[in-house]
């Protein structure tokens, strides 16, 4: 084990010695050429096309990431041996170096059109859906290593840090929470006996871990482009860091129209609008506005007209408006969250996502369930507080919550209480079935603003018996004070 460990640290540290040979290579070529001297040449970040970027501090350090950590963790996967984490790991390099591609654009290049941003993205976009694909396939779930292929999709899904603004740095965070969800399964599992998973977690968490102060660092608010720089959509990157700027070999013919990027790019910039400036230039002139206004004569009014066949009824016409109104509302997607950050634990985003678990927490944990849609969420254990928040068709089987259990802005949940817990609060809730054990029964049940209420709960033969929450009251005044109670239905 000990010599496994040594030579992946070579390994590296070879790595590492021959990136600082290629940019003192490229230094020297720059000396001799005058390239350094002369006045009258711009910066290579100003030139746009007479370099690929690749001299900027900020893809130097991202090199210096790829080669201390991507190396080795790649080289771990070759000595695991596993087909799928071997080509796993492969993509997973091809993307980092496909992002580090695209900071040597921006190292060069002046902000560019969403369009020309999109195009930049599709090739480490289309990498990131194969490396997601092959854990989400049917061999992927069956596979004995499963949770490599888990660590490396969640984890990778923090390359899209570049479409967030203005603080990029957190949504690493995100992803790499719920990468070490599964990387700490495989370290529980290998650690001990099989140094070379333990070398893979290693090199993998550690790309992620120095990330983000690499972000902070160098984009704090956002990708950072060039804003003396060329054009970014005729801009082409050199093959290698070292690689020459003179290259003039003719660009590879245009490929098929690339899918959908996986980031999203509404991050990247506002949306524009429609164009207000005819509307405004109509309401400066005033009075004036409505001169050009044909005037309604008596016949033309509905109570005059003898035919009202082309009259719309009212009805149809609310139809339409709202029917056409939700089509145009755009549906919000952000990618799903499932991480451990600090002692609150984040389900978030998550879509017809039946096998989330959280297993073992401590007692001193949260959890914060948030606008999930037809998933299934298991806490094995005892947490403090567990909070469900704007979740629709979304069940939450727990053990025991120390403080409470709250529901909040949900539609159609389902909870099922096994063990104890003292207080459940449930606002602005429209449908829930509450299944309660024998040792909850206990239990405080508040509510407010939330109707379709129904609590389950053992009856003498072990059957459970349905109960409903009242949703009406009746108040009356008596002696000068307000009585309220439930309404009770015949």
């Amino acid at each position: 084990m000990a010599s496994s460990s040594l030579e992946s640290a070579i390994t590296g540290l070879v790595s590492r010695l021959e990136a600082i040979t290629n940019r003192l290579e490229s230094v020297e070529k720059q000396l001799a050429s005058g390239g350094a001297r002369s006045s009258s040449s711009a910066p290579a970040a100003a030139t746009g096309g007479a370099s690929d970027g690749a001299q900027s501090a900020s893809v130097q350090e991202y090199e210096d990431l790829i080669n201390q950590f991507i190396f080795p963790y790649v080289e771990a996967s070759k000595k695991i041996g596993a087909p799928d984490v071997i080509a796993q790991a492969e993509l997973v390099l091809a993307a980092v170096n496909s992002q580090r591609d695209m900071l040597k654009v921006a190292a060069s290049c002046k902000k560019p059109s969403d369009d020309v941003f999109q195009k930049l993205l599709t090739p480490t976009s289309e990498l990131l859906q194969k490396i997601s694909a092959m854990k989400d396939s049917k061999e992927g779930r069956s596979s004995k290593f499963f949770n490599h292929l888990s660590a490396a999709a969640e984890g990778m899904a923090a390359l899209g840090w570049v479409c967030v603004s203005p603080t990029p740095g957190p949504h690493v965070a995100d992803m790499r929470g719920g990468s070490e969800f599964y990387s700490n399964r495989i370290l529980k599992e290998f650690k001990g006996k099989d140094q070379n998973h333990v070398d893979w977690v290693s090199g993998f968490n550690g790309f992620l871990k120095e990330l983000q102060p690499y972000i902070k660092k160098n984009h704090t608010t956002g990708l950072t482009w060039n804003p003396k720089g060329g054009d970014a959509a005729s801009f082409k990157v050199g093959s290698a860091p070292s690689s020459s700027s003179s290259d003039s070999s003719a660009p590879p013919p245009p490929g098929p129209p690339p899918p959908p990027p996986v980031f999203d790019a509404s991050t990247t910039s506002g949306s524009s609008g429609p164009d207000m400036s005819g509307v405004l230039a109509a309401l400066s002139k005033g009075e004036a506005v409505t001169s050009g206004l044909k005037k309604v004569t008596n016949d033309m009014k509905t109570k005059n007209m003898k035919d009202k066949s082309a009259i719309v009824p009212a009805e149809i016409t609310k139809k339409n408006t709202s029917s056409s109104s939700a089509a145009k509302a755009p549906q919000v997607t952000k990618p799903p969250v499932f991480a451990l950050e600090g002692t609150k634990w984040r389900i978030e985003y998550q879509v017809n996502n039946k096998n989330i678990v959280i297993d073992n927490p401590e007692t001193k944990h949260t959890v914060y369930i948030f606008n999930c849609k037809g998933s299934t969420i298991q806490i094995k254990g005892k947490v403090n507080t567990i909070t469900v928040d704007n979740c629709e068709k979304t069940a939450v089987v727990f053990e025991n919550a120390i403080a409470s259990f709250e529901v909040v802005n949900c539609r159609s949940l389902e909870v099922q209480v096994i063990g104890k817990v003292p207080a459940i609060a449930i606002d602005k809730t429209s449908g829930i079935q509450l299944y309660l054990s024998k040792d909850s029964l206990e239990s405080e049940i508040i509510t407010s603003k939330s109707d379709q209420m129904n609590v389950l709960i053992p009856g003498p033969d072990q059957d459970m018996e349905e109960k409903n929450i009242p949703e009406q009251y009746k108040t009356t005044i008596k002696n000068g004070q307000l009585v309220t109670e439930v309404v009770a239905h015949v």
